[in-house]
C-alpha cells in the first residue's frame, strides 16, 4: 500500500499564499474606487492645467498682435473714420432738426399777412421770398397815411414774423397809380412754435 506523505510545510505555504491573495483582493476591492477617483481628479486637473497653459499662450499672442503698430494703424484709421461719420451724422441730424423748425411760407401764413391789413383797406403784393434766410419782401398800398403805422404794428403782433422792417412810405400820386401810399416791407419769418 502506498503511503500518503503529508508535507505540512508545503500546505502551510500554500495556505499562507492563499490568505495573502484573499487579503490583497479585499484591499484592492476597497481601495480601487478611491484610486479611480484620485486618478480621475488628477486627469481632470491635468486637462485644465494644459488648457489654461494653451489659453495663456493664445492670449499672449493676441496681446502681441494688438500691440503691433501694423495692426494699430488701421484700427486708429477706422476709429477716425467712425468719428468723422458720427460727426457728419450729428451735423446732418442738427441740420434736419433746424430745417424742420424753419418756417414754411404757406397759404395760411399769406392769409394771416393779408388779414393783418384787411380791416384798414391795405392791399398786399408779395415780391420775393428767400427760403435760405426766411426773408419775405412785399409791397403794401394804403389809401390813407394813418393806416400804415397800425398795419406795421399788426404785422409785428400777428406772430408770423420775428422781424418787421420797412424804410418808410411813398406817395403814389402822379405815378400812374391810384392815389395812396406805398410801403416796402422786408420781414423775417418766425420759427413755428
Amino acid at each position: 500500500m502506498a503511503t500518503k506523505q503529508n508535507n505540512f510545510y508545503l500546505q502551510y505555504q500554500l495556505a499562507a499564499k492563499a490568505g495573502k491573495n484573499a487579503d490583497r483582493k479585499a484591499f484592492l476591492r476597497k481601495a480601487a474606487p478611491g484610486a479611480i477617483i484620485v486618478a480621475g481628479c488628477m486627469l481632470a486637473w491635468g486637462g485644465v492645467f494644459l488648457h489654461t497653459a494653451m489659453m495663456r499662450a493664445d492670449i499672449r499672442d493676441l496681446r502681441a498682435w494688438c500691440a503691433d503698430e501694423q495692426n494699430l494703424t488701421p484700427y486708429q484709421q477706422s476709429q477716425q473714420a467712425a468719428d468723422a461719420y458720427h460727426s457728419l451724422t450729428d451735423y446732418a441730424n442738427s441740420v434736419t432738426s433746424l430745417l424742420a423748425s424753419y418756417p414754411d411760407l404757406t397759404s395760411s401764413l399769406l392769409n394771416r399777412i393779408d388779414a393783418a391789413g384787411s380791416g384798414s383797406g391795405i392791399t398786399v403784393e408779395f415780391t420775393s421770398y428767400d427760403a435760405a434766410s426766411g426773408v419775405l419782401q412785399f409791397n403794401a398800398t394804403s389809401n390813407t397815411v394813418i393806416d400804415i403805422p397800425a398795419y406795421v404794428r399788426a404785422l409785428q403782433n400777428c406772430g408770423v414774423f420775428s422781424d418787421v422792417d420797412y424804410t418808410g412810405y411813398q406817395s403814389t400820386n402822379g405815378r400812374g397809380q391810384p392815389a395812396g401810399y406805398a410801403l416796402n416791407l422786408r420781414c423775417t419769418l418766425a420759427a413755428p412754435e
